[in-house]
């Protein structure tokens, strides 16, 4: 049941970042007038996930360290 309960969570990070790098990316292109393509689309949303699980990787760090 834990394993089920970790992969969830997991699976819920993963989209919710790629949702939130959707709405973040199309915000800032939108602000500098890039124009928004899928490859540019796709770009943000792997630059997004990939910042989180930075963050959430030194945060874990961090915890286990202490």
């Amino acid at each position: 049941m834990k394993n089920k309960k970790g992969i969830y969570r997991e699976l819920m990070w993963f989209f919710g970042g790629a949702i939130g790098g959707i709405f973040v990316s199309a915000v800032l292109y939108d602000i500098i007038k890039v124009d928004i393509t899928l490859g540019v689309m796709a770009a943000g949303v792997i630059v997004t996930l990939l910042a989180m699980y930075v963050i959430r990787m030194t945060l874990w760090v961090f915890k286990q360290g202490m």
